[in-house]
């Protein structure tokens, strides 16, 4: 039994959630449908209780997608997390080109202000300008149209920073969900799970790319609910961009208890606490020995970042039971008062919890606000 059968089983849950949605009951979760898929599956002999265990354990895998897992994962909604059509690649650098094409024009022709906090977004009745923005300091400034691109992490627990916020949009805002995922890279004097053998004739390389512990019972001491765990291979990439890394994806619950321990930590103490809990599982890796140690660690704190919304992206969890018509409305957003709202979790429904995604909602709020502004004669709006 291998992970290509549990993608099989996700292709066919998102095109049952996708038909059935209407008939599906809001607090019927992914993984009952892997534990139905498992029962039908044993009984006619297609596959034996060990591989009905490992494809449940291996389902845990979405949970690196949407941030949690998939005990809270709604099947009712599981279509919105379908993902952008084509093939889904990993990009071995950064976006630090795509962000300097994109960010060339505003930071030329924009008056960005940098550590300067939002604390409210107030449509007005009268005056020349029918918005005020206000600062953490106090300070006013007014706008023809608003675009809030904070994270729904964010409006979540500042709805009433938005004024007046629609009870529809705010009934929205508290039902999508916004997940813990979280990421760790490790680095090591060398990549010790290659295999010596690992570059072929032809040319291409054998490696280790992926690896996924299916809750592991033998940490106790640092993971004693056996959260499971994966990790990317950074030596599996292509020359020049191969590295002695390991990049852990974590979620849900195991997110936040990282995120907790080393809220306060620096330095050493830090290093030394992840060392510790990730410790048990790279070790594991063929060619592991203790000249191995780890030379640097680097986490990710989302679940820490007030401004990041204490979380990742958006999710559709159990119990749901608008989940299309409250993206919808928060898409729309409050045009009649000039407030518009951009961000993945406004994305096209394939581009929910995705950079791309997020891109895309900021170009169509730009049309709608350039087409609006036509109509109403107004050809020198203040953004």
């Amino acid at each position: 039994m291998d992970s290509g059968a549990n993608w099989e089983v996700l292709e066919d849950t998102i095109e049952h959630s996708k038909i059935s949605s209407g008939d599906i009951h809001s607090a019927a979760s992914l993984y009952s449908y892997f534990e139905t898929w498992c029962d039908q599956a044993l009984q006619c002999g297609k596959i034996t209780q060990h591989e009905a265990g490992l494809v449940l354990g291996m389902s845990q895998m979405w949970g690196a997608y949407v941030g949690d897992g998939v005990e809270v994962q709604s099947l009712k909604y599981f279509y919105l997390e379908d993902c952008i059509e084509g093939e889904d690649c990993f990009i071995p650098t950064n976006y630090e080109k795509i962000l300097a094409h994109i960010s060339s024009v505003p930071l030329t022709q924009a008056s960005i202000r940098f550590n300067t906090t939002m604390a409210c977004v107030e449509a007005l009745e009268d005056g020349p300008y029918p918005i005020c923005l206000t600062t953490s300091e106090g300070k006013k400034q007014y706008f023809d149209d608003v675009v809030v691109t904070t994270p729904l992490g964010w409006l979540k627990k500042h709805k009433e920073s938005i004024r007046p916020l629609h009870p529809r949009i705010a009934s929205a805002i508290e039902s999508i969900s916004f997940g813990r995922l979280e990421k760790v890279l490790i680095e090591f004097p060398t990549a010790f799970w290659a295999p010596a053998n690992a570059r072929l004739k032809s040319g291409t390389y054998d490696t280790v790319s992926f690896v996924h512990w299916l809750s592991p019972s033998y940490a106790s001491a640092t993971n004693p609910d056996r959260w499971r765990l994966e990790c990317v291979s950074f030596d599996a990439f292509p020359e020049p961009f191969r590295r002695n890394i390991l990049l852990f994806y974590t979620f849900g619950d195991c997110s936040t208890h990282i995120t907790t321990s080393i809220r306060e930590l620096q330095g050493k103490a830090r290093d030394g606490w992840l060392e510790r809990f990730f410790e048990p599982y790279y070790s594991r890796l063929p060619g592991y020995s203790k000249t191995c140690a780890p030379l640097r660690f680097l986490a990710t704190e989302w679940g820490n970042d007030e401004f990041a919304g204490n979380g990742s992206y958006s999710n559709f969890q159990v119990g749901m039971v608008d989940a299309a018509e409250d993206v919808k409305a928060i898409r729309h957003g409050m045009p009649e008062q000039h407030i518009w709202f951009a961000g993945e979790h406004t994305a096209p429904f394939d581009g929910l919890g995705t950079v791309a995604g997020a891109y895309a909602s900021g170009e169509d709020v730009a049309r709608r606000i350039l087409d609006n502004n036509q109509l109403a004669g107004n050809n020198k709006g203040k953004f």
